[in-house]
């Protein structure tokens, strides 16, 4: 069980004249010596709900880092150079931030310490971590559960979004599918190529994936064109952003946050340890969202068993 501490960064009351730093290291003497593996957490201190996807994490996290724990909860922007000193006081060797206030001080900590972030849609750039992008192979699992007659798969991206298009071919294939990827600049180029798609598949083996991409995902054109088509062409849409399913589209794959911790700990012990590159990892989280209500439009059945394992269905009532 890691020994875990907790530091609160507040701001200062009148009477206190200590320096941060100074109260920290009093607190270590206190708690006894560190061990020489010693793990920090930077995460936003945050009100439920979104406090309990942060407690999540760092449950996962304790359970792969059997050594000191410390945790720094921010609710107020610090300096990070001050954070940076209370981590070296701390003897802090390895860090995981999460979130993007927990990200806002990476480009310090990365000159001192293995540095890798969670609870963000990361991507290669610079960064390590574990991306809540789910990975396209988990995708094309569940699609091939929800929608058994599905073969080929359509997906339109920009640049941004090119370097999982790459993963996602080779995943497509080891599922016996066949992705067809349209790379495009701009909206204009995005609708046109959705309305091709949509005139000319096959709605019964032909499906579309909406990554998550800003302009092939955008909400106010491309969401509402597809929902509209894709509902009176009976035609399969499945999207990487989970709040789409609640829009109408058939399924997307939910953050597993317990999970995404215990892959974050690994990944930064494995990093000090020389034994990985940084780099993103893909969420491999399988919690399946489905809508039911589009699932039966679709004439897709599920058994009672199998909707048993779905992690949120939709509509959540009244169906």
């Amino acid at each position: 069980m890691a020994r875990i501490k907790r530091i609160y960064y507040r701001p200062k009351q009148r009477r206190l004249r200590w320096p941060l730093h100074c109260a920290v290291l009093c607190l270590t003497l206190f708690s006894g010596a560190l061990s020489a593996d010693t793990l920090a957490v930077v995460y936003p201190d945050l009100p439920p709900p979104y406090k309990q996807v942060f407690d999540q994490i760092i449950q996962g996290i304790e359970t792969e880092h059997n050594d000191t724990l410390i945790k720094y909860p921010i609710d107020k922007p610090i300096p990070p150079d001050n954070l940076l000193q209370t981590m070296n006081d701390a003897g802090v060797n390895r860090v995981i931030t999460l979130g993007r206030r927990g990200y806002a001080y990476n480009n310090t900590l990365k000159k001192t310490y293995f540095v890798v972030t969670g609870a963000l849609p990361i991507k290669p750039n610079g960064v390590s971590g574990v991306s809540l992008i789910a990975a396209p192979a988990n995708l094309f699992e569940q699609l091939r559960t929800l929608s058994p007659k599905t073969r080929q798969v359509f997906v339109v991206y920009t640049s941004k979004s090119e370097w999982l298009i790459e993963k996602a071919k080779q995943a497509a294939a080891d599922k016996q599918l066949t992705l067809i990827a349209k790379k495009v600049t701009d909206l204009g180029e995005a609708v046109e190529h959705y309305q091709d798609i949509l005139q000319s598949a096959n709605s019964v083996t032909d499906a579309i994936w909406l990554p998550l991409d800003n302009i092939t995902a955008n909400e106010n054109v491309i969401l509402p064109l597809l929902l509209r088509e894709s509902w009176d062409k009976n035609f399969v849409v499945f999207s990487s952003k989970p709040g789409h399913v609640r829009r109408g589209f058939l399924f997307t794959l939910f953050p597993d946050n317990f999970q995404d911790g215990a892959c974050l700990a690994q990944m930064v012990a494995s990093m000090k340890a020389g034994e990985k590159e940084p780099g993103v990892e893909l969420s491999l989280t399988r919690r399946v969202g489905v809508n039911l209500r589009t699932a039966s439009h679709l004439g897709l059945e599920y058994s009672v068993k199998m909707k048993s394992s779905f992690y949120q269905t939709f509509p959540q009532s009244g169906f």
